[in-house]
């Protein structure tokens, strides 16, 4: 080695350190020095490469590289392939700040091969910046044979994976209610969720609905914290078995109750229903309970509707009446729940089950359709303006009783941050309902640092877990390998390999690329007796988060190629992210390996706390 004068600071001595590790390719020293020892497999959590890394990132990198260097120096071969997480809204946002749009109608205007051009080009702009900054804290990573996952192998390693989902019978698609960015276009899935929850201070407002042929005249009184939801309202829900009360209001304004913001109000002498645990929570007037009677004698009750004709419900006897439910409950609100079948969970399952027109009176774009009344179409739900239009028109016909600011936790998209609405959406779903109790076993059969978070953070995301929401509306991702025949959409093909394509549609393209909208053209004659129909590809492309968890396989293109490589490194006997992964790629890794039947894809994994900015918010 050549003589290198002593330096004169520890910022020059640890260049020398950098620039020797260099100048002799260090790491691939050390890994030669283990050729024949036992492989200790570390698996790289695939950042983005088109945002830059921050200081957070050298606080896991570093607890990466210690665990690795430890066990280099125990004896093992510890090889470190890079990786690059290249799919997805990430991606297409910041396209779409390059090009000057916003939004999925300006990219089709743009051009969906043109677009998906502009994020093939910019997937690795920082790609410099992360290797200097790995570089600069003695991160070392096999840089030079990274796996990249929109390259066409990686696509078809999750082909694959998907096509094994699909003949286990987890594969399915439905109407569901699926939380939903209007901004970006597309449903989200559980897991993306919980990385977008902010807390918010919101208007929540107590509405009166007019109940019709009631000795009374009576109101029945209904909370929400969603406004916007109200013109979609079909039913109201009440528990049967809790006790309702009928108060009557004494005196036209509030008395030794904090006021009502704004306009709205009871007249004296009007009658509301509501839970009798709430009356003294909810009236803001002097009242007398004038009758109690469990819910089941409110079921069946008709009310009038508070905008008329923004859902068609001619014909429909279940519409506009009082549904007993299972869900509600007196802890909050009323004892009341306001339905709108096309925005809630438990709305859509009611609604379901009483047969209510399911008819949206929101656009894809966050705005109310033409069809809905009191100036509100066009307008968008979670804007201020929309929520003031909402409450003039309830003050106009006397249906307000009134509003209040209420803050809570509320979910927005981790990546472009608009609000979230829960919305019934067509989309594709994995059913890792099926396998909860595995996901659970392997879970816990993984031994995580600190314990705490696998049995607590984890455990309890996974005993609580839902079907994930695999399809995305949206361009740059991968494509779904799922073809439906025109004729009959019980016909279809989920395909495995591209060999399977070229089996069925003929020659593929050399090189194939297969990413929209190319793949889109390719279609065959479907192969049921009988059916004259065409296979076409559903338009949607994957989760960006399947991507992620199904690389321990498909950064070695397995199983189409590397069947040794990747028996030798799966599982992986470390891993290490932030926190906010147990809900991301931890998950995603365990619940695609779970599924293939293989078992929990890590061993080991060492979890950071959060690093926060200057204003409080992780970075």
């Amino acid at each position: 080695m050549a003589y290198r004068p002593i330096p004169d600071s520890v910022a020059e001595i640890e260049e020398d350190v950098l620039r020797a590790w260099d100048e002799e390719d260090t790491f691939a020293l050390s890994l030669a020095a283990r050729e024949g020892a036992e492989d200790f497999a570390f698996i790289e959590g695939p950042p983005t490469a088109n945002g830059r890394p921050g200081v957070h990132h050298i606080l896991a990198r570093t607890i990466k590289d210690v665990v690795a260097r430890y066990r280099t120096m125990a004896g093992y071969r510890v090889p470190r392939k890079a990786g690059w997480d290249t799919h997805g809204l990430p991606v297409e946002l910041e396209a779409e700040k390059q090009l000057g749009i916003s939004g999925k109608p300006d990219i089709e205007r743009y051009g969906i091969q043109a677009f998906n051009d502009v994020c093939r080009e910019s997937v690795f702009t920082y790609q410099d910046d992360w290797e200097r900054l790995s570089r600069r804290i003695g991160y070392w990573l096999d840089y030079a044979n990274p796996y990249v996952t929109y390259a066409p192998e990686f696509i078809e390693s999750g082909w694959w994976a998907l096509s094994e989902i699909e003949k286990k019978g987890l594969l399915y698609r439905g109407y569901r209610v699926v939380p939903y960015c209007p901004r970006c276009g597309t449903g989200l899935s559980s897991h993306e969720v919980a990385q977008g929850y902010r807390d918010v201070n919101e208007p929540a407002v107590f509405v009166k609905f007019h109940l019709l042929d009631d000795p009374d005249d009576a109101r029945i009184l209904s909370w929400t914290t969603t406004p916007w939801t109200l013109p979609g309202n079909l039913a109201l829900a009440v528990d049967p078995e809790i006790t309702y009360a009928r108060v009557r209001i004494r005196g036209d304004a509030p008395k030794g109750k904090p006021a009502h913001h704004g306009p709205g109000g009871a007249a004296e002498g009007e009658v509301l229903i509501l839970a009798e645990d709430r009356v003294s929570a909810v009236v803001r007037h002097d009242y007398e309970v004038i009758a109690e009677h469990p819910g089941r004698e409110l079921a069946g009750a008709r009310y009038a509707p508070l905008f008329p004709d923004a859902v068609d419900t001619s014909g429909n006897e279940a519409a506009m009446t009082v549904l007993a439910a299972d869900f509600v409950t007196a802890d909050d609100g009323t004892g009341v729940v306001h339905t709108a079948v096309m925005y809630g969970e438990d709305d859509f399952r009611l609604g379901t089950e009483a047969g209510l027109p399911k008819q949206h009176t929101v656009g894809e774009d966050g705005r109310f359709l033409d069809r809905v009344p009191g100036g509100l179409a066009g307008m968008h739900v979670k804007d201020k303006e929309t929520e003031r239009a909402i409450r003039a028109w309830l003050v106009a016909r006397d249906l307000l009783y009134f509003r209040e600011m209420y803050e809570h936790s509320y979910p927005h998209c981790w990546r472009c941050e608009s609000a979230l609405l829960y919305m019934a959406r067509d989309s594709w779903y994995i059913r890792t309902t099926e396998v909860k109790d595995r996901l659970l076993a392997h879970n816990a059969s993984i031994d995580w640092h600190p314990p705490e978070t696998g049995t607590g953070r984890m455990g309890e995301w996974l005993a609580n877990n839902v079907d994930w929401a695999l399809s995305r509306e949206r361009y740059w991702g991968t494509p779904l390998p799922i073809w439906l025949c025109s004729e009959d959409d019980e016909h279809r093909d989920v395909l495995g390999s591209f060999a399977e394509l070229a089996e069925r549609a003929g020659p593929l393209p050399e090189p194939f690329d297969p990413h929209r909208p190319g793949i889109d053209a390719i279609e065959w004659d479907c192969a049921e007796d009988g059916c004259s129909g065409r296979m076409r590809r559903v338009p949607e492309v994957a989760d960006a988060w399947f991507d992620s968890g199904a690389m321990p396989f498909a950064q070695w293109h397995y199983p189409f190629e590397n069947q040794d490589e990747f028996e030798r490194h799966f599982p992986a006997n470390y891993i290490a992210e932030g926190v906010d992964q147990t809900r991301g790629w931890f998950y995603s890794l365990l619940a695609i390996s779970t599924m293939l039947g293989r078992g929990p894809s890590f061993r080991n994994v060492v979890v950071n706390d959060l690093i926060l900015d200057a204003t409080g918010k992780k970075m």
